[in-house]
Formats: C-alpha cells, structure tokens, sequence
C-alpha cells in the first residue's frame, strides 16, 4: 500500500501552558489524525481565561504577521487555514491575509466569541464585527447556538431550540456568510444536545448526541479540531461530525470518572487512539 501526502493545517490561535485547550489540544488532535499542524500563535498564555486567575500573556500578533510573510517568501501551500480565539480585530485582519495567501485552502472559522449565553470577559463590539468579516472569507464556521445568535447580530443565548428553529439558525448564518455551518452543543427543547450541520447543497441536518454532566474549557476546540482534522482525512461531513462528538463525550466522561478539576480540561490524551483508529480505517479502504 502507498501512503498518500498528508494534508496540512494552517493553525492560527493562542498557545496555553496550562489547560487544555486552543492548540495545545489542536496540534496532538490533528497530528493523530494524519495531518501535519504547523502552529502560528498569535498569543502565548500561562493559562487559559477560563477560572484559573489572570494569566501572564505576551503578544505575538508581530511574530505572526512576520510567520505569515516568511511562509509567502517560501511560496508555501496549506490544505487548510483553521483559525479558533483571537485576542483582538487585528488578529482576524491576519487570518483574512492568510485566507488570501493561500486562497486554495479549505479555510476553518472556529468564531470564538462566547457559551451559555454569555459573550467572553475579552469580547468587544469591534472583535464582533471583526469576526463577522472573518466568517464571510471562510468555508465553514463552527459557532455554538451562542455565538451564532451573536454573529446573526442577536442578542448572546442558548436557547432551548427545537430542531426546526436549528436548521433556520443554520440556513440564517448560510444567507449571511455564505459558507458551510457546523452549529455546536444545540440545547434541545425535548431534551438532550445537539449539533447542526449545513454542508454542501444539502439541507440542514441536526444530529442528537449523548451528553455527560459536566462541562469543560477547551472542549469546543477539541470538537472543531476533530471535525477538521476527519474532514482532511477524506471522510464525510456527517461522519465527521458524529466522531468529533463521540471523541469529546469520551474526553469529558474520562475527566469525570477520574474526578478530575474541570478548569484543566476534558482527559482527552487517552482517547486519541479513537481518532488513530479512524485514520487506519480510511488508509485501508
């Protein structure tokens, strides 16, 4: 058997020491799955924002814009563009450069913004409107129900929905951006959760997902990171999404079973041999 050339990503996000999540958690997620993750942070962190203080930061907005440059002088090509937190507008202004550059790439908007109805602590109404640009140069945006009411322009909330309120959610971020939707962590109005997906030129679909009680930081990046990283593989969408889910329940059940401080992350390390597993099945096919 002749292994193909492995895909590879672009990742634009912050780099935590502490707490799993943003490309601590994407670059091990997409490497098992057979992709090559080159890192381009924009910001470094102690920790990330979620519970654990104020974390000692330095800005690498600089670095990056040069990292981007060196890439174009080296005529580089990416597979994918994925970018996730960003800590200011300018920060979406360089992920549309890189959108540019590498105008072949499938490019991922991950428009972290806000959860539980609530914006995030470092949210402003320019970061708001930054990403609304962001999203209308992506292929697809992975929002959960609270940023998609944001960059839909609503008021933040988390519902309940009904499935059909969902698809309307998902075809109203369609119109506005015109660009596939992932829709995350849908709370269902008959109970349960529930993520949404619009992909090509099918119809709005969403798919019922088993929940565990907890929840923690880092988690969506963990789903966004799994769904990419499936994509790139070759699998379909709904595939795709119906993995990514099942890895992260995997994560936070581990993290609950093992009693385990929220604040530092879903146990994901054990369960990469999940998403190794499916990469060994499509190389086989």
């Amino acid at each position: 058997m002749t292994e193909s050339r492995a895909a590879s990503a672009l990742c634009i996000h912050d780099l935590s020491g502490v707490g799993r999540c943003s490309l601590s958690v994407i670059l091990p997620v997409l490497s098992v799955c057979g992709v090559q993750a080159c890192a381009l942070p924009t910001a470094l962190l102690s920790t990330h924002t979620g519970g654990l203080g104020t974390p000692a930061r330095t800005d690498e907005f600089g670095f990056a814009c040069a990292a981007l440059e060196h890439y174009e002088t080296l005529r580089l090509s990416f597979d994918c563009v994925y970018s996730g937190y960003l800590a200011a507008p300018a920060c979406a202004a360089l992920v549309r450069r890189a959108h540019s550059v590498f105008a072949k790439a499938w490019k991922v908007v991950d428009p972290v913004l806000g959860d539980g109805g609530k914006l995030y602590r470092f949210v402003t109404n320019e970061l708001i409107e930054a990403m609304r640009e962001l999203c209308l140069s992506a292929s697809v945006i992975t929002p959960n129900v609270t940023e998609s009411a944001v960059l839909l322009g609503l008021a933040p909330h988390d519902g309940p929905m009904t499935s059909e309120q969902a698809k309307k959610r998902m075809q109203a971020l369609r119109g506005e951006f015109g660009c596939d939707v992932v829709l995350t962590g849908i709370r269902l109005e008959t109970g349960g959760r529930a993520n949404g997906l619009l992909w090509g030129t099918g119809e709005p679909q969403v798919y019922v997902y088993e929940e565990e009680g907890g929840h923690c930081p880092g988690s969506g990046d963990l789903f966004a990171a799994a769904f990419t990283g499936l994509i790139l593989q070759g699998n379909a969408a709904e595939k795709a999404l119906c993995h990514a889910a099942e890895f992260v329940r995997r994560a936070v059940a581990s993290a609950e079973k093992a009693d385990a401080d929220p604040r530092f992350g879903a146990l994901f390390e054990r369960h990469l041999p999940y998403l190794a597993a499916l990469d060994d099945a499509q190389l086989n096919q």
